[in-house]
């Protein structure tokens, strides 16, 4: 069986100390204590009083402690977000990749058509196949992709620090 804390153990003093704050003598609190006497009306009040406090403490110690397991469990949802998102922004990265390659492949076909051309129609009909205006954006969405994967892996950088504090706490 366990042992129950006695008030004062639950408030972390000594015996003299809890009577010093009650204003009453070690003794009458000592008696208090193994129930052989009251205590008086005033020291009763102040023991409410104190033992209200502690348990507001405990409380809040309580809030705190919970309130970190939610701070973990929401950075670590960040976090596999995060990864998720790298993984989704490499996928897009690999294809852009692909397609500019097979528009640089295309363009190379298109002006050694041109240069195999005869007339001016052939020129105009091959030119009318080079993907000029593609390849540009193309460009532009490979910076921007490249852009966004250091973003990710920074902000992975920043949550693993948080989520490593927030343990250690």
């Amino acid at each position: 069986m366990k042992k129950q804390l006695t008030i004062r153990e639950q408030l972390g003093l000594k015996q003299e100390e809890l009577a010093q704050l009650l204003q009453v003598t070690r003794s009458q609190l000592s008696l208090y204590e193994i129930g052989k006497r009251k205590l008086p009306t005033h020291a009763t009040e102040k023991l409410a009083n104190l033992l209200s406090l502690a348990q507001n403490e405990t409380t809040d110690f309580e809030l705190e402690a919970k309130n970190e397991q939610i701070n973990q469990s929401f950075l670590q949802r960040l976090l596999v977000k995060n990864q998720h998102q790298q993984l989704l922004v490499e996928k897009k990265l690999v294809a852009m990749q692909k397609k500019e390659y097979a528009t640089k492949a295309s363009n190379k076909i298109v002006n050694h058509l041109k240069e195999q051309a005869k007339t001016k129609k052939e020129i105009k009909l091959i030119e009318s196949l080079t993907l000029k205006k593609q390849d540009e954006k193309n460009a532009e969405g490979l910076v921007q992709l490249q852009i966004k994967i250091e973003v990710l892996a920074f902000e992975e950088k920043l949550l693993k620090k948080r989520l490593e504090i927030a343990v250690k706490t």
